[in-house]
């Protein structure tokens, strides 16, 4: 089974007797934002407060979004069967699905006892500092300025030819085979929208000690857990109305969102939280 038919099947099933809020807010990035980072995700807020991020910046996904979306549809529809989405060929359709997962998983992480480790850096978690080469999947500036700063070879696995002619201390190769040399990996949650992580994973050694990482997994881990990965890193919201100003104005998210980190071997698997 895939990991979008997994997802949408683990969530229908610890959700099917329980009464979700309904989808309160969709945004999608700017234009012209101020930060070109936050350019790149949109939001999908439930009416508890739970939010589920999502990229879109996949090809032309974000003129895609803006074209095709009817806001008011999207607020009127049941926050199931927008994930159920996710599973569709239908790119559109696809980004929103992710993101209506990422806002249930929230909601389930509120509503239950387990606690998210906030503050924590998964890269902590993969003692990077004693491998022999770093694989990255998707290339993310910052990650490649502190492991050149921590003297760690890096190879970066990129769809994106234009960033093969980078001009720094990392091997960047379109090769998804080359992190068959990585001990550690690093994979960005853009594999969740490009259907690309059951192959990527395929291409890590057993042993390679793995983390999974980026604001639009926020959904529940199972089935990235069941596939090897030790660590994922998401991201949660704590303060709504701050958010909603800075997303709004294209700015750094700052202080209004906070990075978690949940361990493969203390998570006690979505059946037990909700």
């Amino acid at each position: 089974m895939s990991i979008a038919s997994e997802l949408i099947s683990l969530t229908l099933d610890i959700c099917k007797q329980h009464s979700l809020p309904p989808v309160s807010w969709l945004h999608l990035p700017p234009e012209n934002p101020r930060d070109p980072h936050h350019k790149k995700f949109g939001v999908l807020v439930l009416a508890d407060g739970s939010c589920g991020f999502f990229f879109t910046r996949l090809g032309d996904n974000l003129k895609q979004l803006r074209d095709k979306i009817d806001e008011k549809q999207i607020l009127s529809t049941p926050v199931l069967d927008l994930a159920e989405g996710y599973n569709d060929d239908n790119l559109v359709k696809r980004t929103l699905g992710l993101g209506a997962l990422n806002a249930i998983a929230q909601h389930v992480f509120r509503r239950s006892s387990y606690v998210l480790q906030d503050n924590a850096n998964p890269l902590g978690q993969l003692d990077l500092d004693t491998s022999h080469r770093v694989g990255m999947v998707g290339f993310f500036k910052p990650l490649v300025r502190m492991l050149k700063d921590q003297h760690v070879p890096v190879t970066v696995i990129e769809k994106d030819e234009g960033y093969l002619d980078y001009d720094g201390p990392v091997d960047v190769t379109l090769d998804v085979g080359a992190l068959k040399r990585c001990d550690r990996v690093l994979i960005t949650a853009s594999t969740l929208l490009n259907g690309s992580l059951d192959s990527v994973l395929s291409s890590c050694p057993a042993d390679a000690r793995v983390a999974l990482i980026g604001p639009t997994v926020g959904c529940l881990p199972d089935p990235f857990f069941a596939r090897g990965i030790d660590v994922v890193g998401g991201s949660r919201v704590t303060d709504l109305s701050s958010l909603k100003q800075h997303m709004e104005f294209g700015e750094n998210w700052g202080n209004s969102v906070i990075k978690y980190c949940i361990y493969n071997k203390q998570y006690p698997g979505a059946r037990h939280l909700f």
